[in-house]
């Protein structure tokens, strides 16, 4: 009686690494984007329900933003791209983005972000 060899293939093994290769491409590439945004939400929540910014004008929450975005390295959401309002007394900072992620040659990734600090 014959034993049956049971496992993968040399050319499934080959297969399986191309599909782990693409997936992690894709992870690396899109990891910091989104550390990026998960920063923008916090710098928007710490000024947002900072006590000392209860009756800020927008000039204020904007230079607050600019200070904090330098030491944290931000760069997909400048100064200008903020919307400040207030709702029911409440300061509201948000943000609408997109950031181009190169992937290979001439195949890039666009993801749309909107930060908010609700």
């Amino acid at each position: 009686m014959r034993n049956r060899q049971t496992g993968i293939s040399l050319i499934g093994f080959i297969l399986i690494c191309i599909a782990l290769i693409f997936v992690s491409v894709f992870a690396f590439k899109l990891v910091p984007p989104y550390i990026e945004q998960y920063t923008i939400n916090k710098i928007f929540r710490q000024i947002a329900y900072n006590p000392e910014f209860v009756n800020a004008t927008a000039a204020d929450v904007r230079a607050a933003y600019g200070r904090q975005i330098s030491i944290d390295s931000v760069s997909a959401v400048s100064v200008s791209d903020l919307v400040i309002t207030r709702e029911s007394g409440q300061l509201v900072i948000e943000a609408e983005y997109r950031v181009t992620i190169p992937l290979v040659s001439n195949v890039s990734l666009l993801v749309d972000f909107k930060a908010s600090s609700r």
